[in-house]
């Protein structure tokens, strides 16, 4: 196994999982406690939105989450195999008129975090979330 890479399913309780597999990457690479801190924050925000929003109830689905150093940046990808995100009458890049375009809307406060993010349905139709950290 990649120990750069996680597999988890939509369960709440893999919150758990989800932190100690960012501690134990962030310990491997002696990041600073302030950058822990912000990954640890990031990851725990995409998760539970994840659990939260992305699924029907009571279904079960399959999360990867994936952990890059890039330069001086740290990349944080999620993939999930839920439905597309949010609703077809306001896609991506169109937000309504004088309203800031928000791709995740129930990630409030995670914008502060990161440098950049980036959402996409691949190939295999599933969603992929990846962000940026400085």
């Amino acid at each position: 196994m990649d120990n750069s890479r996680l597999i988890l399913t939509n369960r709440p309780e893999n919150l758990r999982l989800l932190l100690d597999f960012v501690q134990k990457w962030a310990r491997e690479r002696s990041l600073p406690a302030d950058r822990l801190q912000s990954l640890e924050v990031a990851a725990g925000k995409i998760f539970r939105h994840l659990v939260n929003y992305a699924y029907q109830s009571g279904e079960t689905g399959s999360i990867t989450v994936a952990l890059a150093e890039k330069g001086p940046r740290l990349q944080l990808m999620f993939e999930d195999d839920a439905g597309p995100s949010g609703p077809p009458e306001s896609p991506p890049g169109n937000p309504k008129a004088g309203e800031p375009h928000n791709p995740v809307p129930h990630l409030n406060g995670l914008p502060c975090l990161v440098e950049s993010l980036i959402y996409y349905r691949n190939a295999d139709r599933k969603n992929r979330l990846v962000v940026f950290l400085n």
